[in-house]
């Protein structure tokens, strides 16, 4: 009989996570964006003052980068976590690269990703200032 081999997103210990992130990611740049509109709505309707800050997308770079970079290293340390609680429940009997073990390493993955997606930002945040005409 042939087994079937398939890709698993959520492991067990903490399933979902990888959605919530996602999820949240969302929510902080529509909030973020809302903000934005109702700024500029205000700037041009209610203060006709031509002397405003500019710096709007910086701060959004900011949040981005630290969110992102402290969430990669909270995905690895979760990661870690849950390697050793795996090994722990299954009274060390589970190989590294057995069978359903691909799963594991899941968010160790997603967050080294998210980690250099952070530094990508911090840089993009430096580019932004180093080039912006005052």
């Amino acid at each position: 009989m042939e087994q079937q081999q398939f890709f698993n997103l959520t492991p067990d210990f903490s399933p979902g996570f990888i959605v919530l992130f996602v999820k949240l990611v969302f929510f902080i740049i529509l909030v973020y964006l809302s903000v934005l509109v109702m700024n500029f709505l205000r700037d041009k309707f209610i203060n006709k003052v031509t002397d405003t800050k500019k710096g709007d997308i910086f701060d959004l770079l900011i949040i981005l980068n630290k969110l992102f970079f402290v969430s990669g290293f909270g995905f690895i340390i979760a990661n870690i976590i849950q390697f050793l609680l795996n090994q722990i429940t299954r009274n060390g009997s589970a190989m590294i690269w057995g069978n359903g073990s691909a799963m594991i390493w899941d968010y160790l993955a997603f967050g080294i990703i998210l980690i250099f997606v952070g530094i990508g930002f911090k840089h993009a945040n430096k580019t932004i200032n180093n080039n912006k005409i005052e």
